[in-house]
């Protein structure tokens, strides 16, 4: 008392508002007197900190040291500094290394070291704040500064701060050892060490018991494992040691009740783009996908069968996102959760044991398809095609027109390009035994994909090529279809580089966007696969009514293309042109100018010009004359002399055509 009267004579602007924002001689008065009144200044300093304008220049005058000295007194003044140091290093990068350096952390450490060390009575650690103080002050010294990380790491921190979390006596002092190790885990060397000790345990047997904790201690302790997943052998040891499939869940479980409480009493909200707090429930969804995805930790996710009991989870919970539903804060939140565990239910689904179960549950897969819910559609997205990736369960499906439902999401979101780009992936695992491309043609899968062609997403175009290879491979009836339904076009489009503008990935980003040459390497080789299932054949004529004469166009663009790969695709396609239709080719002088074009260019591939010597071949049958007025033959003298003996040769047979 008589400590504090001197320190309010000597301070008379001293406030009892910890808030309150000191002038800048205020603050170095304060610093000044701090040797004739230490622990009352350090009580102040701790006070003024809690206000963030007033933490560097406390630093600045001088505070530092005299607070690191103090980590040497007794308990009381231990606590106070502790208090202080934590204060001053809370959002603020600058003072957390000005502590660095004078040892303040080795001490902190130290001193959690000597209370595990001392046998004290649990009403005497509740009332004394010095665990707290320290744990605080560590936790705020470990947030971003790797610095302090590795020295907390150093000096045995995580051994000290855990003793702090198991023994319980103030749940003030958990809580802040708990934020400690949760800034410390963002290190990675923290994670393989916090991995090797005994935390993750602690931690799974702590989220056993959620209705004992603190809300936000079970959010940090959820945090922190996501964190240490990242370092895969620790996820090994959530799964194998500490039950995390079957805890998480029900945690998630709880997490989704609470908040289902919340949004039963919240008021319904108006359009707000505000920030929203992840919930605990959606951050373990997070690290339950993280095990899944590990083909070390997935066969304990199997074996438990969370996958079942996840789906009906969803499904009894379907109605959170019918429109009725007054929109509020928690609703959104809830909805995410939701969303991630369908994702997790598909992700499973790729595993061929819960596949099968999955399959036998159809019916309650096809509900999901129904959630008008762009992010539920992609979680029924990747279960419908995760599916379908056995042959057997694929023709099964769409016996039971599940492909339908597929449709239908692909038209209930005609602009989401993740919706369709799933759901593209899906129809092609659809697509890949023979005996479902009638029925998927026959049932209209081809008006939404010629779409995909045409659509500014080239990821979609290029996932759509594919889709369409697979459907039309030697199905004269169903490249017909692709032709009549206007693909055609699209396709040559793609070919010849000239499809439609890209969409800005990015806003502030340049509107012109380099087109992949992927999707026009692959439409090439579609258009050419088209081409080569006409060569032979009973079919051949009636095949050939599948194209039309645009193709020249798109031919004489890839002849002229300055890349390799595409002037031999487009070459082979003109080869392939030459046996079908060679009256296109001979009646179009730019394509006739454009075979010269590369017999002449020194930087076309034997592979290209051998493929052009081919065609020519055939079309000397019925258009010699022709080939001579456009000059052909002085170009293909030119390949006489090729260094490719291959090349040579078919130029020689070929000239003696011209003579």
């Amino acid at each position: 008392g008589d400590k504090m009267e001197g320190l309010s004579a000597e301070l008379p602007f001293l406030s009892s508002d910890s808030d309150h924002l000191y002038d800048d001689e205020q603050l170095q008065q304060m610093v000044s007197v701090f040797t004739a009144h230490p622990m009352p200044v350090a009580k102040a300093v701790g006070d003024a900190a809690r206000c963030e304008g007033n933490r560097g220049p406390l630093v600045k005058f001088g505070c530092a040291r005299p607070l690191v000295d103090l980590l040497s007194e007794n308990d009381d003044a231990k606590a106070q500094a502790a208090r202080a140091i934590g204060n001053l290093c809370y959002d603020h990068p600058e003072n957390r290394m000005e502590f660095h350096k004078l040892g303040a952390i080795r001490l902190l450490v130290s001193i959690l070291a000597s209370q595990e060390a001392a046998p004290t009575s649990t009403s005497n650690i509740t009332t004394t704040p010095l665990e707290r103080n320290v744990a605080g002050a560590l936790a705020n010294l470990a947030s971003e500064t790797p610095e302090c990380q590795v020295e907390i790491l150093q000096a045995g921190g995580v051994e000290y701060l855990l003793g702090v979390v198991v023994g319980g006596a103030d749940e003030h002092s958990v809580a802040m050892a708990v934020r400690a190790l949760m800034n410390l885990a963002e290190h990675e060397k923290a994670q393989e060490v916090i991995g090797s000790s005994d935390v993750v345990t602690a931690y799974f047997e702590m989220l056993t018991d959620t209705d004992s904790l603190p809300e936000p201690v079970v959010a940090d302790v959820v945090s922190t494992l996501v964190t240490l997943a990242r370092f895969q052998p620790n996820r090994l040891v959530m799964v194998d040691r500490c039950r995390a499939i079957a805890v998480l869940f029900k945690v998630v479980q709880q997490s989704i009740n609470e908040m289902k409480m919340e949004h039963d009493l919240d008021e319904p909200e108006g359009d707000s783009d505000g920030e929203e707090e992840q919930p605990i429930a959606l951050a373990i969804a997070d690290l339950l996908l993280l095990l899944l995805d590990d083909d070390n930790t997935k066969p304990s996710f199997i074996l438990q069968n969370l996958h079942n009991e996840v789906l009906a989870f969803i499904l009894h919970h379907a109605y959170l996102f019918e429109r009725s539903q007054p929109v509020t804060p928690q609703l959104r939140l809830l909805q995410k959760v939701f969303r991630q565990l369908t994702k997790i239910v598909g992700v499973a689904c790729i595993n061929e044991q819960v596949s099968h179960a999955i399959t036998s549950q159809l019916t309650s897969v096809l509900k999901l398809t129904t959630i008008i819910d762009p992010d539920m559609q992609l979680g029924s997205l990747l279960i419908l095609g995760n599916l379908a990736r056995a042959d057997e369960q694929s023709v099964s499906l769409v016996e039971q027109g599940v492909h339908k439902s597929v449709f239908s999401m692909m038209v209930e979101f005609p602009n989401d390009q993740r919706v369709q780009q799933l759901a593209i992936g899906a129809l092609r695992n659809f697509a890949i035994p023979v005996a479902n491309r009638n029925r998927l043609t026959d049932d209209g899968i081809f008006p939404p994909t010629i779409r995909m062609l045409s659509c500014p997403n080239q990821v979609l175009q290029f996932a759509a090529v594919h889709l369409l290879r697979t459907l039309t491979a030697g199905n004269v009836e169903a490249a017909q279809k692709f032709v009549n339904d206007g693909g055609m076009e699209s396709l040559l489009l793609l070919v010849c580089g000239e499809g439609p503008n890209l969409e800005d990935e990015d806003e502030g980003e340049s509107s012109e966007k380099v087109k992949d040459l992927r999707v026009q390497y692959e439409a090439t080789r579609y258009l050419v696969r088209l081409l080569a299932d006409t060569k032979e054949g009973q079919d051949r004529e009636r095949f050939t009514s599948c194209i039309n004469e645009k193709m020249v166009t798109g031919i004489i663009s890839l002849l002229l293309s300055p890349f390799s790969v595409l002037q031999e695709e487009g070459s082979f396609a003109l080869a392939m042109l030459s046996l079908v239709r060679p009256e296109w080719i001979l009646g179009d002088n730019d394509c006739l100018s454009s075979i010269c074009a590369v017999i002449k260019s020194p930087t076309s591939t034997s592979k290209a010009n051998l493929s052009v010597l081919s065609a020519l071949h055939e079309l000397g049958k019925t258009g010699l004359q022709q080939l001579k007025d456009a000059g052909v033959a002085d170009a293909v003298m030119s390949l006489a002399s090729s260094t490719d003996p291959e090349v040579s040769a078919s130029a020689a047979e070929t000239l003696s055509y011209f003579k």
